[in-house]
């Protein structure tokens, strides 16, 4: 297991590193943002614990860049910024945890094994539209937006579970009347305008485009 370690402070830094050695954690450093990005580009990391006060930028607006590319790897942010306006910000953006500065090293080691023991549940959970705003959870078939759960019927399930497997690749109607309908719960051609129409007001009208004479996609986290 790999964690990234992203401080400015020599000091600080270290000491991660040190209390992560300790209990047999790999960890690499970076210095700044640019630095974090090149690692995370080229690295697989377990987890990211970020200090928001870089040199060279913020790591709030660094972390909100990562998810619009989909990088999910869980993300600790530690930052002096402790204000609860200030949690909630770094938890907006995209963090998994938030520790404010000073903390105690064994309160980190802790939120580190939490958050990546997590992650491993994560990888049945999908994210999409714009800025992965939106998690679908392919085991329990939950769907999560910004706001909370997002109730949706069994027809509706079907239908965003076919859009969600087809990831990039538009459906046609005809496809979708293929996966949706079934004998007990039969369906036309107009049923799947009623279908995009009512999960739209659900997901948003953005969240599923239409791609004339080809059918529906979803729209995915940018790059």
């Amino acid at each position: 297991m790999k964690i990234l370690v992203v401080d400015d402070d020599p000091a600080l830094r270290a000491g991660v590193i040190e209390l992560l050695s300790r209990h047999g954690i790999d960890g690499s450093e970076a210095i700044n943002a640019e630095w974090a990005d090149s690692l995370v580009r080229t690295h697989s990391f377990a987890a990211i614990v970020l200090d928001l006060g870089l040199p060279d930028g913020d790591g709030l607006e660094l972390l909100r860049d990562w998810r619009r590319r989909g990088i999910s790897t869980p993300v600790i942010v530690v930052s002096a910024r402790g204000a609860p306006d200030d949690r909630a910000d770094g938890i907006m953006a995209g963090a998994d945890d938030y520790l404010g500065k000073p903390y105690h090293a064994r309160e980190l080691l802790a939120r580190i094994q939490r958050v990546v023991h997590g992650s491993q549940a994560s990888e049945n959970i999908i994210r999409f539209g714009d800025t992965g705003q939106f998690a679908y959870d392919l085991a329990s078939q939950r769907i999560e937006g910004p706001d909370g759960d997002i109730a949706l019927s069994s027809t509706l399930r079907r239908v965003l579970s076919t859009l969600i497997a087809a990831r990039q690749r538009p459906v046609s109607k005809d496809a979708l009347l293929d996966q949706v309908s079934s004998e007990d719960d039969p369906a036309s051609a107009n049923a799947v305008e009623q279908w995009m129409r009512r999960l739209r007001g659900k997901l948003g009208s953005g969240t599923i485009l239409t791609e004339p004479g080809l059918g529906y996609r979803l729209r995915w986290p940018r790059p």
